[in-house]
C-alpha cells in the first residue's frame, strides 16, 4: 500500500487516503490517557490533521509551525512528547529543536516525522537521532496506528527501535555518504559543476569525480542514451518526496 501511494501528492492528501483523518476509523488503535504531545510541522493543512488524529484517540495536542513556536508552546504546556518535521523552513530545522530539547527539557520524547531517509540528507550524522528517539518517514505511514505505537514507545522508553525508519536498509540511497548526498543535493538544485565546486570550496576536478562516484553508486550509466545527470538528480527528489517514484 506505501508503494501505491508514494505519489506526487501533498502529504495531507496522502495522509487522509491512508488514515491519518480525525474522521478515519481507529480500530486497533490504543488510547491514550491525557498525555500532551507537541506536533511541530510547517505545513498548515498537515499539521492540523495530525493533530486531530491524534486527539482522537486521546492525546491532548497543541501545534507549533516552526522552531521558535515549538519552544514557547513547550513552555506553555510542559509535553510529555514532541511529533517533529525535520523540514521546518527558514530558520532552525526539527534536528535543531531537538538539540534545544536535550537541553533544556531532556525528559520530552521525540518523534522524528520527515520526508528524509535519514539525517544524512539534512547534513547530519547518525547520532542526531538519540535512542531514545523514533525517527518515521511519512511516506512510508501505512496508517495513525504506526505513528500512536511510536508515540507510546517514547513515551514508555520501549521497544523505540522499532520506529527507526532511518535505520532501515532499504531506504532509498542508503549506500551514499554524506559528502555525497550534499553534491547530489546540489545537481538537484541544478547546480553547474563549477558551482558545485564553488559552493563546496574545492576543485571541478574533484567534483567531477563525486559525481563519477555517484553515479557508480546508483548505478546510472553515464555514457548511456539517457542524461545521467538528470536521472540522478531524479533519484534525489524521489527520495526525499519531491517527484513521484517510479513504483
Amino acid at each position: 500500500m506505501c508503494d501505491q501511494l508514494n505519489i506526487l501528492l501533498p502529504d495531507y492528501v496522502r495522509w487522509a487516503i491512508i488514515g491519518l483523518s480525525p474522521h478515519a476509523k481507529k480500530e486497533g488503535v490504543p488510547v491514550s490517557t491525557s498525555r500532551t504531545l507537541v506536533v511541530v510541522e510547517n505545513e498548515s493543512l498537515l499539521r492540523d490533521l495530525i493533530a486531530r488524529s491524534l486527539e482522537a484517540v486521546g492525546f491532548d495536542v497543541t501545534t507549533a509551525a516552526n522552531a521558535s513556536d515549538a519552544k514557547r508552546a513547550c513552555k506553555a504546556v510542559d509535553p510529555d512528547a514532541c511529533i517533529v518535521d525535520i523540514e521546518l523552513g527558514p530558520g532552525p530545522d526539527g534536528f535543531d529543536f531537538a538539540e534545544y530539547l536535550s537541553r533544556e527539557a531532556p525528559d520530552v520524547g521525540v518523534v522524528f516525522l520527515t520526508n528524509l531517509p535519514d539525517p544524512r540528507f539534512a547534513q547530519r550524522d547518525s547520532k542526531s537521532v538519540k535512542q531514545s528517539q523514533a525517527y518515521l518517514r511519512k511516506s512510508q505511514l501505512v496508517d495513525s496506528k504506526e505513528l500512536v505505537d511510536a508515540v507510546n514507545a517514547v513515551l514508555k522508553e520501549e521497544d523505540v527501535s522499532q520506529y527507526r525508519h532511518d535505520q532501515a536498509a532499504e531506504r532509498p540511497l542508503a549506500d551514499l555518504s554524506k559528502r555525497q548526498l550534499v553534491v547530489l543535493q546540489l545537481m538537484a538544485e541544478g547546480l553547474s559543476n563549477s558551482q558545485i565546486a564553488e559552493a563546496r570550496g574545492t576543485t571541478v576536478r574533484a567534483v567531477e569525480g563525486m559525481i563519477s562516484r555517484i553515479f557508480q553508486a546508483l548505478d546510472i550509466d553515464a555514457q548511456g542514451s539517457g542524461n545521467a545527470r538528470i536521472a540522478a538528480s531524479k533519484a534525489y527528489l524521489s527520495a526525499v518526496g519531491a517527484v513521484a517514484s517510479d513504483q
